[in-house]
């Protein structure tokens, strides 16, 4: 029987959903690859996102996985900027060893954290990254942080998205879950054993490359380095292209 590719996990980042992924979404399934994208429970317009973390985020992602993973299928998961903390969380007795040995089929093979929080440290949070303090770019309102004009300006975004479509992302971004940046992390990048792989963007000005590359080498991620902002599938094609092809390398390994 010809063994079958391995199923995509895309996970997203804060304010964002998988509509903005769709440069790798589309290139993947095009290339035969099941690719799950869900919304996030913690990102949204209503007050469904209140006290919701990424503990909800893996329960939805797993909803929709684990069927694939019953039948013997392999996954490799790709986060996103906040989405790291979900993916290193999802692999938690998920991976194929771990199943093996409860008698299951199919597991997780790989993680790949793209400019994300691959989280060393146990009970560390999002908001302790930042300093325990909110940047200008956030504002809270109710159970949201919601993003400040000062997100997608030139003194506070991340300008090498084209500035013609600053516009229509701004409008299409959603409020993030305040429990979501102040959850303590319980299972960290480190404590993924399935091989990780880190994307560096060079150019982010959001989470600079010195702080990527650190989180890398504390959690033993292979890195690999591209010329791009914080959203480098929001640059150009060019760009979605030299993540496409990394997640399409580690998907064959």
């Amino acid at each position: 029987m010809t063994s079958q590719k391995p199923v995509v996990v895309i996970i997203h980042g804060a304010f964002f959903s998988p509509m903005h992924y769709r440069r790798l979404i589309e290139p993947l399934r095009a290339q035969g690859y099941v690719v799950i994208s869900p919304p996030m429970p913690t990102t949204g317009l209503d007050d469904s996102v209140a006290g919701k973390t990424y503990v909800d985020d893996v329960k939805r992602i797993l909803e929709l996985l684990t069927p694939y993973l019953d039948e013997g299928r392999e996954a490799v998961v790709l986060g996103h900027s906040q989405g790291g903390i979900a993916a290193s969380a999802l692999t938690e007795g998920q991976t194929i060893q771990d199943r093996k040995v409860k008698g299951l089929k199919g597991g997780i093979k790989a993680v790949i954290y793209l400019t994300a929080l691959a989280i060393p440290v146990k009970g560390a949070t999002l908001l302790g990254l930042l300093g325990g303090t909110l940047p200008p770019i956030y504002r809270v309102e109710g159970p949201f942080y919601v993003l400040t004009e000062l997100a997608l300006s030139p003194e506070g975004g991340d300008m090498r998205v084209p500035e013609e479509e600053q516009q229509g992302l701004a409008k299409s971004l959603v409020h993030q879950s305040k429990a979501s940046l102040e959850a303590p992390v319980q299972y960290t990048a480190v404590d993924v054993t399935v091989p990780k792989t880190y994307i560096v963007c060079s150019e982010d000005p959001s989470l600079p490359a010195t702080l990527q590359e650190s989180m890398a080498q504390a959690a033993g991620c292979k890195v690999v380095k591209i010329e791009a902002g914080h959203f480098p599938f929001l640059e150009s094609a060019e760009k979605a292209k030299e993540v496409v092809d990394v997640i399409v390398e580690i998907a064959g390994q």
